[in-house]
């Protein structure tokens, strides 16, 4: 029954992520950030508990929490690591500085990011070795910034829920924000896999169900990018150093990179599932 429910869930969510380019500038845009956010918790509520237990969910969720936390008002006061930024009221109400749907955006996608390293790993390579936890925290890291490559331009330059003081690069977004995204969630993973490596969970090995789910919420997440392709906005957005940009060029250039990074994590992710020998 629960597994139907997470498809269930999945499935809307996939056909929301499509539809995103459709609703722009009517009333049901302002919903998006709270929907985007409320899919993967939920997800994680229904599946996460069978599979590496309460307590480790707990664990999960006050880490990503905390550390995502510290590290966005650490960068919002003094431009460490991420750089010199600011969320606007888009967002909702903010704790200190950051909103709080924050913490709970990473704490989904950081979840289903760390199940589809451990399947594209082998199932469970940090199991009692330091090498294994580095590779898991590694992978799941590059997993996790892909998703934040796909979409940080649209979501800064164009919709505006955070503003970057002296543009950047890459469609008004600094290099170093990249850098700073994988250094806060691979701390994230590190402490994680540190406490996962001394707690019991019920389920050791997920079987193949659970990581074709976590594949699902990440299609799901990687299909905006896609329906942005081939649905496109027109205009143009200015960034706070007055460079203005194409919006037609930035989700174009978007969706080209989602295909090739979030994309080929979707295809080795399909594939391994098919040559794995769990049930």
């Amino acid at each position: 029954m629960v597994d139907r429910v997470i498809w269930a869930i999945l499935g809307i969510f996939a056909i929301f992520s499509a539809t995103k380019p459709l609703i722009v500038g009517t009333p049901l845009f302002p919903l998006v950030p709270l929907i985007s956010v409320l899919a993967p918790v939920l997800f994680v509520a229904l599946q996460a508990p069978r599979e590496i237990g309460w307590k480790r969910l707990g664990a999960f969720f006050v880490l990503t929490c905390v550390i995502s936390w510290c590290y966005e008002s650490l960068s919002i006061a003094t431009g460490f690591p991420f750089g010199h930024y600011h969320y606007t009221d888009k967002l909702g109400p903010k704790l200190g500085t950051v909103p709080l749907l924050i913490m709970p955006a990473y704490f989904g996608v950081c979840y289903i990011s760390w199940l589809i390293a451990r399947l594209l790993l082998g199932n469970n390579p940090a199991q009692g070795r330091k090498s294994g936890l580095l590779a898991m925290v590694l992978t799941a890291s590059f997993v996790m910034v892909m998703w934040d490559v796909s979409m940080d331009p649209a979501r800064a330059t164009i919709t505006q829920g955070w503003i970057w003081h002296d543009g950047g690069a890459y469609f008004g977004v600094p290099f170093v924000n990249f850098l700073g995204w994988f250094l806060c969630v691979a701390t994230i993973f590190a402490a994680y896999g540190a406490v996962e490596q001394r707690m019991a969970a019920p389920r050791e090995s997920p079987d193949r169900q659970t990581y074709a789910q976590a594949l699902g919420l990440y299609a799901a997440i990687f299909l905006e990018f896609v329906a942005y392709l081939v649905f496109t906005p027109t205009g143009i957005a200015t960034d706070a150093t007055g460079q203005i940009w194409q919006v037609h060029d930035i989700y174009q250039s978007l969706g080209l990179v989602s295909i090739f990074t979030m994309g080929f994590v979707l295809v080795l992710g399909y594939f391994s599932l098919q040559r794995s020998p769990m049930p």
